[in-house]
């Protein structure tokens, strides 16, 4: 199906009105005002339904990158999260380490 100017439709010859409306799968009957209008038509519709999808790939694609937005916060929450786990890990860990060598000091002592 060739890409053609709208407007230039009504030059074209009747053969080739008829041409593009059989590779539309429209009726190719009629006078050529009516073959015109009828491609014309066609055009237009098929116009317009590009121009929906794209809107809704655009919209589909913002909502996308709103959602990878949301995810990477997520993401970096998590981690930071993390980091403050591990953080308190570690100073309970210390704290332990602190009590058992405070007991190993005592038993030290206690039992020379």
């Amino acid at each position: 199906m060739a890409d053609f100017d709208i407007e230039s439709v009504s030059g074209l010859r009747v053969i080739e009105l008829r041409e593009q409306l059989s590779n539309r799968g429209l009726p190719t009957t009629g006078l050529k005002e009516e073959l015109v209008k009828r491609l014309r038509e066609s055009e237009q519709s098929i116009r317009e339904a590009v121009g929906e999808k794209e809107q809704a790939r655009e919209e589909r694609k913002s909502e996308s990158e709103i959602n990878l937005n949301q995810l990477l916060a997520a993401m970096m929450d998590m981690n930071s999260n993390l980091k403050e786990m591990k953080a308190d890990k570690v100073d309970k860990n210390e704290e332990r380490l602190g009590k058992i060598e405070k007991n190993i000091e005592k038993n030290e002592e206690r039992f020379g």
